[in-house]
């Protein structure tokens, strides 16, 4: 759960943020096991990540999440990060489509008989995720291919997993000396296992960015600011 400075590392936050999502859509009754009687499933387009203040070691961390009326084929979902004091550790916001199983395609909940019961408001005002910055900079290339670490229970490549892979190409001493402070990915396509990855890394001063590619194909493409950390 934690990366070596003891903190609560972005991948798992994302993790979390997913197994929180399901248990509550279950709850709601449009679960992952509702969807799949009807041939759908869930599949994250965008996420937005603020973190305040990382937590720690030891450190119990509350977390509210609620969803957003549909916005066209989209389902916004929220989320918050507490302490047990009630301080805040950070916010999240994301958008949700619904995927025919069989054809791979979005589908319209209303065509399959979807409904996801919504708050009139939630306990606090956030943004959707907006359009990912394209910092400027030298741009670094690599190649990736999936492992069995990286795979979800389809057979793809875990929301998550892009995380990881964005923050392994940050410099070890950046990490060391500060911390990532706003994190944005957008998924365009799902990327199978055996499929060959060339992955796009650049920088600008504090502005991290790494896109997934195959050809003209873009598969996601994350966008992070980091902050140095006061002595």
């Amino acid at each position: 759960e934690l990366d070596f400075k003891g903190f609560w590392k972005p991948e798992n936050i994302f993790l979390t943020m997913q197994e929180a999502a399901g248990i509550h859509a279950t709850r709601l009754g449009a679960g992952y096991e509702a969807l799949k009687q009807i041939g759908i499933t869930w599949v994250l387009v965008k996420s937005a990540l603020k973190m305040e203040k990382y937590p720690g070691t030891g450190t119990k961390v509350c977390i509210t999440t609620w969803p957003a009326p549909e916005r066209r084929m989209f389902f916004p979902r929220f989320f918050i990060f507490q302490d047990e004091a009630g301080n805040l550790l950070g916010t999240a916001s994301t958008l949700w489509a619904l995927m025919d199983i069989s054809t791979r395609t979005i589908v319209a909940p209303a065509a399959k008989g979807v409904t996801l019961p919504t708050p009139a408001e939630g306990p606090m005002k956030l943004e959707l995720p907006g359009k990912i910055r394209v910092p400027e900079g030298e741009i670094k290339t690599d190649t990736v291919v999936p492992k069995y670490s990286d795979l979800d229970i389809n057979c793809h490549v875990n929301n998550s997993k892009y995380i990881d892979w964005f923050t392994d190409h940050i410099p070890l001493d950046v990490h060391k000396n500060g911390h990532l402070t706003e994190i944005a990915i957008s998924y365009s396509k799902e990327i199978v296992s055996g499929e060959n990855v060339c992955l796009e890394f650049s920088r600008n001063d504090n502005q991290f960015r790494l896109a997934g590619k195959n050809g003209d194909q873009t598969y996601f493409v994350v966008n992070a600011n980091w902050t140095e950390e006061t002595k």
